[in-house]
């Protein structure tokens, strides 16, 4: 159940929308026999709102990013190691700057009609909005030999919020964001037809906030329980994953109400063409917020867009539309809903054997109901980016 991953409605500069180019392990994929790949690119830009905030200030933007993934068989199974740096500098507005840093590592070994997967990721960024580094672990193991297939997934992550300058505390302290996520789930999947697969599975999901209260004097602590039934369908056109899970988050402040919840998630791939593809996405989970009220949210989101390959290039239109609703607490008649629009046209076009120019004209709307806010972001960039497999 990890579609609540890409889930910002809370932050205004996060996206719902994919990444503006494919992963490194895909770029592996599609030169056979390669290993290795690395990537460099570099762009300029202009927006009419940095980072974006409420203060809307307009700034011209120079961005970096550097790549490195890696693929090797050892004795022990498969290894995927990647590294990623960038960041994103604002001419008139600094306080806007970003940068983040990841390195992941994942070892996958398939031995006897089963797969162990075994996953470590560590990862810091910010923001003009926040400040977190992160440090994960994740293990999956599977049966595969057989039509009825058992499955057990586990992971847990430590989140480590840093302070927010220039903001009166509470708002600018964020020690007490800092907590360990962790969770766990069994299931079977049952091959129904060459097709078509179906999963059952139920799951615990805990959060473990390091200070024992935040500032406003709560306990945040809480343990969700869920069952989950999920339906797969590959075709030669196409792909179509549904996942369903109903949620109940029970909570150790009695100011927060124990209660059900309906989590879902839904995923369309299909080929319309020799050069157009096209996908969907819909999905709702809950998140943690700590904006103003300790409080729980709860976000729906849907994307779509088109994707066309040609000689001239590849080019990606995409959209969405997310909606975030909030937990009030007992005593205090607080109400408040996020909605976030966004699109983005992505093009990369190749010059030359390695080096590529790309391009993005992306829009973001967002408002809330809390103060009855609302802000906006045009951006475009142009950039040149160099891809080595080997």
């Amino acid at each position: 159940m990890a579609w609540s991953a890409n889930a910002y409605a809370d932050k205004i500069g996060g996206s719902n929308l994919p990444r503006s180019t494919p992963p490194l392990k895909e770029r592996i994929a599609e030169n056979d026999g390669a290993s290795t790949a690395i990537l460099v690119s570099s762009g300029i830009g202009v927006t009419n709102n940095a980072g974006p905030t409420l203060e809307e200030k307009p700034s011209a933007f120079v961005e970096r990013r550097l790549g490195y993934a890696h693929v090797a068989t050892t004795p022990a199974g498969r290894l995927d190691l990647g590294i990623s740096l960038s960041d994103q500098r604002y001419k008139d507005f600094s306080e806007a700057d970003e940068w983040s840093g990841r390195a992941a590592a994942s070892l996958t070994r398939d031995w006897g009609g089963q797969q162990t997967i075994l996953a470590f990721t560590a990862a810091s960024a910010r923001d003009v909005e926040e400040r977190l580094t992160e440090t994960s672990f994740a293990l999956q193991h599977a049966w595969t030999s057989a039509n009825v297939a058992p499955y057990l997934k586990a992971d847990m992550a430590l989140l480590d919020y840093g302070d927010v300058g220039d903001k009166l505390p509470p708002f600018g302290n964020q020690d007490d964001r800092d907590r360990i996520s962790s969770r766990a789930e069994a299931g079977l999947r049952l091959t129904l037809t060459e097709h078509v697969e179906l999963q059952v599975g139920a799951g615990l999901d805990t959060k473990r906030y390091l200070a024992r209260h935040d500032d406003f004097g709560l306990r945040r602590d809480s343990v969700s329980v869920y069952p989950a039934v999920g339906l797969a369908y590959t075709g030669e056109v196409g792909t179509l994953r549904a996942v369903y899970m109903p949620f109940r988050r029970n909570y150790r402040e009695p100011l927060f109400r124990d209660a059900w919840s309906q989590g879902y998630a839904l995923e369309g791939h299909i080929t319309l063409s020799e050069h157009v593809r096209a996908f969907a996405i819909s999905r709702r989970g809950f998140e943690e917020t700590d904006f103003l009220i300790a409080s729980s949210a709860y976000e729906a989101a849907a994307v779509a867009g088109l994707a066309l390959t040609l000689k001239s290039g590849t080019f990606t239109l995409s959209a969405s539309e997310t909606q975030r609703e909030y937990d009030g607490l007992n005593m205090i008649g607080l109400v408040r809903d996020d909605r976030k629009f966004e699109f983005a046209l992505d093009g990369e076009m190749p010059l030359f054997d390695n080096i590529s120019l790309t391009g993005r004209v992306s829009y973001m709307d967002y408002q809330s109901s809390f103060a009855r806010i609302r802000t906006d972001e045009l951006a475009a960039s142009l950039g040149l980016t160099y891809l080595a497999t080997q």
